[in-house]
């Protein structure tokens, strides 16, 4: 709980002095004070520089120690030499939470590690957590903190996301990407070095934070895989997770980066199963994702797909193929039901429901609602066209209409719309649902939507393990103390006694044994040596799967 206050003040400061503040037209430090103006931070905000001057009406201050008021958050952008010192002076002051944006430490190599070393201890000394070094700070727009510095855009809105990135550059891209579909963010995060708050401690901070309700990490490399599949694992909210550096080839420029180290990546694919996360490969990955997030949840692969175009209708069910989900079979007094609006009657009625022949868009309302209104319907894919100052006014209001139906039963219309840009970006503005630009978007944001859904679902089936049998446990430890290894039936039972579910097996000392476990099993053997010097099993043949006679067993 402690912990959890001292993070709090990251994000809710109720001061914040900024280290590194010039007079200079070309200052950085500036742009971090005039962040904070642009958006409003109700706080105190102390400028510290080296030389005397006044930034946007306010003295700027040569020392902490000529503040006479309490500080809560210290924001650095000096030189990497200049921050152990900086670091005493802030726990001399009783600045306990630190934001280092200054670069020059271990991703330059070995000559960064001393200031890095001197910067843990000092911060240890006076129980100080900071962020950083090498990133772009705390931004938190329910309250107006926006540290990065560099300008932020003006239009970056309040949402549900928030961001922990590894890379501010990375970052500010996700920034952007947001700010342009309006979904908007909570809070941001640029993470850098990660040399003492790392993704671990501010991922559990993010699990239990009111205004996060998606979470989003670029990572180049995990700190503790371990730590973080046991937070994430406990998370009920979506976690999305771009992890780069996922060859040898991108480790180097990793390494120079943020002093991230490589990992095998089909380890981090296994990882984040495991923790439940959702892994992201791409930018637009991540961004029909976190649309598909603002949407009530797929919970079931059956789809509809309504579509102006009948071409767009076949991509749509080509992509519906792909990403393995099901066609409603929709029966046919149901489908009559719309025939009578058609004019030519020359296209045919069924799933996807191609409306190419029907311009009456009101009446588009009622064909998306009798789809939502069906048990064997678990979402719905739309695809809508028109150009602005024809059908606009009636296309604006079928989608305004299609905001409330999927409010009203809770089920998700992903909708993709074909026309000018500056009319996609009238709609971003004023829906609150997403709006895709193609349906192959629309069914990838469809298809992660219902991911997330089954996971949570699977998480919530998942059986909890009996009780823990420590004396079995003790017992194959102490058995096994004057060796470096386990043999294949200890270990079986090892994970038995700590109430994992195991599939039947036995320990046969001769082929007879096995052949009478055959029989008793019922069924076609797995067969596995069971000797610790043979550790590759597999490429030596000394496993065997599918055994099903007394001949395949000897």
């Amino acid at each position: 709980m402690e912990d959890h206050v001292q993070f709090s003040t990251f994000f809710y400061p109720r001061s914040i002095a900024v280290i590194g503040v010039s007079p200079d037209k070309n200052n950085l430090g500036q742009n971090i004070v005039r962040n904070c103006l642009s958006f409003c931070y109700e706080g105190e905000i102390f400028s510290v520089g080296l030389r005397k001057g006044v930034v946007f009406g306010q003295r700027i201050y040569q020392s902490l120690e000529e503040i006479d008021r309490e500080i809560d958050l210290v924001a650095i952008l000096t030189p990497a030499k200049t921050i152990p010192g900086i670091l005493e002076q802030c726990g001399r002051k009783g600045v306990k939470n630190v934001v280092i944006e200054s670069s020059g430490f271990s991703e330059l190599g070995e000559e960064g590690k001393p200031l890095e070393i001197a910067s843990l201890e000092i911060a240890r000394k006076y129980g100080i957590r900071f962020i950083g070094p090498n990133g772009i700070g705390v931004t938190n727009l329910e309250v107006g903190v926006a540290l990065p510095f560099m300008p932020l855009r003006a239009d970056l809105a309040l949402g549900p996301v928030s961001i922990l990135a590894q890379s501010g550059g990375v970052g500010l891209s996700y920034l952007n990407f947001l700010a342009d579909e309006r979904v908007g963010i909570n809070k941001f995060v640029s993470m850098g070095n990660k040399l003492n708050v790392d993704e671990n401690d501010l991922l559990s901070y993010l699990i239990q934070d009111k205004g996060t309700k998606i979470i989003l990490l670029y990572l180049e490399g995990f700190t503790n895989g371990r730590r973080f599949v046991e937070i994430a694992s406990k998370s009920e909210k979506p976690i999305l997770v771009y992890k780069s550096n996922r060859f040898e080839a991108s480790a180097r420029i990793a390494q120079s980066h943020t002093a991230a180290l490589f990992a095998d990546d089909k380890l981090v694919d296994y990882a984040l199963e495991q923790a439940g996360c959702i892994r992201i490969n791409t930018l637009d990955d991540a961004m029909d994702c976190i649309k598909s997030q603002t949407l009530p949840p797929l919970r079931g692969n059956r789809l509809a797909v309504v579509s102006r175009s009948g071409g767009h209708a076949v991509i749509a069910a080509d992509a519906c193929a792909y990403h393995g989900f099901k066609l409603a079979q929709l029966p046919d007094d149901f489908l009559r039901k719309f025939e009578s609006h058609f004019r030519a009657h020359v296209i045919r009625l069924q799933n996807p429901l191609d409306l190419g022949d029907l311009f009456d868009l009101e009446f588009y309302e009622y064909i998306v609602e009798e789809m939502l209104k069906r048990d064997d319907v678990d979402g719905v894919l739309l695809g809508h066209g028109y150009r602005r100052g024809y059908e606009q006014e009636a296309s604006r209001e079928l989608l305004k209409t299609v905001e409330h139906l999927v409010e009203q039963y809770q089920k998700p219309v992903a909708t993709f719309v074909l026309t000018e840009a500056a009319e996609k970006d009238y709609l971003k503005k004023t829906l609150k649902i997403p709006i895709f630009s193609a349906p192959e978007n629309a069914m990838r944001a469809l298809s992660l939507s219902y991911r997330w859904a089954s996971q949570v679902s699977r998480l919530e089936d998942i059986p909890v393990p009996g009780g823990i049998d420590r004396e079995k446990a003790k017992k194959i430890f102490g058995d096994s103390r004057n060796r470096s290894f386990l043999f294949l039936d200890e270990s079986m039972e090892l994970l038995a006694s700590y109430g994992f579910s195991l599939l039947p097996y036995r320990l046969a000392k001769t082929s007879a044994e096995a052949i009478e476990v055959w029989k008793e099993m019922k069924h076609p053997l797995a067969m596995k040596i069971n000797r610790p010097h043979i550790s590759h099993k597999t490429d030596q043949g000394a496993v065997r799967l599918a055994l099903n006679s007394e001949e395949e067993i000897t």
